[in-house]
């Protein structure tokens, strides 16, 4: 039996997600969540084969998900259930440990048979992000492509401190965390320190900027010039 996780912000693509996959005789589905931080802690819970999650989420970046989740549990393999049809993002995506990226309008018939191949130990693209991938590797070869390295300083955070870095980064004190998160004022300070020193940052400002680097809250807006 193949268990898997799906996490998708949408509650309807989530949902008819379930019903494709929940027809399959070899399949289960283990858990649903709809962000990054669900999906950090519902693959710590089932220890799924498969994480099926769509590229762009509400609070955290898919692909840096599915990074994390790679580098803790390697065990599940990553799936990209998308409508961003992008070739950077799809290259992203390889770079992050994913071992499929599909399109929604595109590839749900094709989904099991996917999720087959790549339990399998197989990888898959979409037909058209592939032909668009290729070329990018191709140049990618000849170094007119340079890639980011990926870092993993979120591996071993728990589902709180990455719900608490995410805050951080958008701006809020210690006490409106607590609020959200339906903690203490000082368990959130306790957390911040315990975050500071895994990270190895001095402060929140440094915090807040990991955030965003890491995909933890979206990129402040760049401001025109006059």
């Amino acid at each position: 039996m193949i268990r898997i996780v799906i996490i998708d912000s949408q509650d309807q693509d989530r949902k008819n997600s379930e019903l494709v996959l929940s027809a399959q005789s070899d399949f289960t589905v283990v858990g649903m969540g709809k962000d990054g931080f669900d999906a950090i802690h519902l693959v710590s819970v089932h220890k799924p084969d498969i994480l099926l999650m769509e590229a762009d989420l509400a609070g955290s970046s898919g692909l840096q998900t599915a990074a994390i989740s790679k580098c803790r549990f390697p065990q599940t393999a990553a799936i990209i259930l998308t409508n961003l049809n992008d070739d950077t993002v799809a290259l992203d995506a390889i770079g992050n440990d994913v071992s499929g990226y599909l399109l929604k309008a595109r590839d749900m018939e094709r989904l099991a048979v996917v999720i087959r191949i790549v339990h399998a130990g197989g990888c898959c693209l979409s037909p058209s992000i592939a032909a668009q991938v290729f070329p990018m590797v191709s140049r990618l070869t000849h170094g007119e492509c340079p890639v980011t390295p990926t870092l993993y300083p979120l591996a071993y955070m728990s589902k709180t401190e990455l719900q608490i870095i995410h805050h951080v980064g958008g701006g809020l004190e210690n006490q409106e965390i607590a609020e959200k998160l339906h903690l203490t004022t000082g368990t959130i300070r306790n957390y911040v320190s315990e975050i500071l020193r895994k990270t190895s940052l001095r402060n929140r400002a440094q915090l807040a900027v990991f955030a965003e680097q890491n995909g933890l809250i979206q990129p402040s807006p760049k401001i025109p010039a006059a």
